[in-house]
């Protein structure tokens, strides 16, 4: 196959999988055993597409700097595709397939950026990549054995079974650039595509997983906290104590977690209070935070966790301490990130659109080892 063919057919693959992904979407329902079957050969195919694209079906190209493929196809007027379909698979591909074919850049122009801003990833969790379909976790309900007699039959015990699902949810961001800064301003496509549009991903990721409230009413993407009810939620004093914070460990861990990747999340000046306040009134000064952690577990900050509310001329902060085991709140980024170009659609205003669209999917598996604190005003 030359790459034309390969590059066409690996998007009609990728346009099918989206077209039964939105089907399930829109009609609220898991797919039907035929589009299981059709989308897990349509994923294979592409697999396969993906390594024949790696291994080169004609000579491969020269690998090429991402930002002077962008500035080469926006002088000459070309649409600029890339798709990041594995993490160390790459490729740009332009309108003009015929000359330009695929192109080879440097993967992680996109997504480190991605990756090392999510501070999920500091709090014990990395982030998936490549995943198809619906993500899905069987679970179960405990049973329990039963003490008999000699020679009593044992009756049948139940085996409850459920599943947990995290449905990949589009997540993008479209950025208009005039056609005067472009050509005027050097780096500002290398700080589009390096900076702004991965930072701007991140940042909505960060804020629905630590968020006390959900980010979007109309999507099922919601971290553990904005899922803990507001009676569930421990009252902290204005300077919040040992024995508060440490009753919000016992809590978690009275559940069965184990507490070994248990970890703090706060605002940076949340934690910086702490630091300064002491354990007890023994006499002895010793700071609650030592070293990064708290009550024996490591401190990791974000703003979001913080609420701010407005009435009026009147604004309102309340803090929160986050506890939590984020091995049962795992996130991926489902099939590919997408990331184009487009010289056209802004033509009367002499700009150039740029858009980046990723699909994440995210589930809290366990709530109980989950908690949150509100500090008193």
């Amino acid at each position: 196959m030359t790459k034309r063919e390969i590059v066409e057919k690996f998007q009609a693959n990728r346009d099918r999988m989206r077209e039964i992904a939105e089907a399930c979407e829109r009609e609220q329902r898991e797919r039907t055993e035929a589009e299981s079957k059709e989308f897990e050969a349509l994923r294979r195919d592409n697999e396969v597409l993906q390594m024949r694209m790696a291994a080169g079906e004609e000579p491969a190209p020269q690998e090429r700097d991402l930002t002077a493929v962008v500035r080469e196809n926006i002088g000459m007027g070309r649409r600029t595709e890339m798709t990041c379909v594995r993490a160390n698979v790459t490729h740009v591909v332009t309108n003009d397939v015929k000359n330009s074919g695929i192109i080879p850049v440097k993967v992680q122009e996109i997504l480190e950026p991605l990756e090392e801003g999510l501070i999920l990833d500091k709090v014990g969790l990395p982030l998936m990549a490549g995943l198809a379909g619906d993500y899905v976790w069987p679970t179960y309900e405990a049973v329990e054995a039963t003490v008999l007699n000699e020679g009593v039959a044992l009756s049948d015990t139940t085996l409850t079974l459920d599943k947990l699902t995290a449905q990949p949810q589009r997540i993008g961001v479209a950025i208009p650039v005039t056609r005067e800064t472009i050509n005027q301003t050097e780096g500002v496509v290398e700080d589009i595509i390096r900076k702004v549009m991965p930072a701007s991903v991140t940042r909505l990721v960060n804020k629905i997983l630590f968020s006390t409230e959900k980010v979007n009413n109309t999507t099922p993407l919601v971290g553990p906290f904005a899922k803990i009810a507001q009676a569930d939620i421990v009252s902290l004093s204005a300077v919040p104590t040992f024995a508060q914070l440490n009753g919000m460990k016992a809590k978690v861990l009275e559940s069965g977690i184990d507490g070994e990747h248990m970890c703090w999340v706060m605002t940076k000046s949340q934690k910086a209070i702490l630091e300064g306040t002491p354990v007890n009134s023994d006499g002895i000064y010793r700071p609650l935070v030592e070293n990064d952690t708290l009550c024996g577990l490591p401190i990791f900050t974000t703003n979001y966790i913080r609420k701010t509310t407005t009435s009026g001329d009147t604004t309102t902060v309340t803090e929160f301490i986050g506890l939590g085991d984020w091995r049962y709140q795992p996130m991926g980024l489902f099939g590919d990130i997408n990331f184009i170009v487009d010289p056209y659609s802004k033509a009367r205003n002499n700009a150039v659109d740029f858009v980046l669209n990723v699909n994440y999917g995210t589930v809290t598996l366990r709530p109980e080892a989950f908690a949150l604190g509100q500090v008193g005003a």
